[in-house]
């Protein structure tokens, strides 16, 4: 499966878990500046949300290409479908 085709399959569900697992990991790495303490490190705090966007892309693609080595057959077997 092409990373593309996993892109549009994908996106919004990646999006969503990125959004949570990355605002409790903004509060965690970020507290000080979020709170007034500090200023806000920009990059960090973007990079925050999109690693857990690229785990999730590749933990699927993973997945997917696992399912098609046990099946045999070259077709996407996914539950979210």
């Amino acid at each position: 499966m092409q990373l593309l085709e996993l892109f549009r399959r994908y996106h919004t569900q990646a999006a969503k878990v990125a959004l949570v697992v990355g605002s409790i990991l903004l509060l965690i790495n970020q507290h000080d500046a979020l709170f007034g303490y500090q200023k806000i490190q920009w990059l960090p705090a973007a990079l925050t949300y999109c690693v857990p966007f690229c785990v999730f892309m590749l933990g699927k693609l993973s997945s997917e290409r696992d399912c098609q080595k046990s099946s045999g057959l070259n077709v996407p077997v996914s539950r979210y479908r």
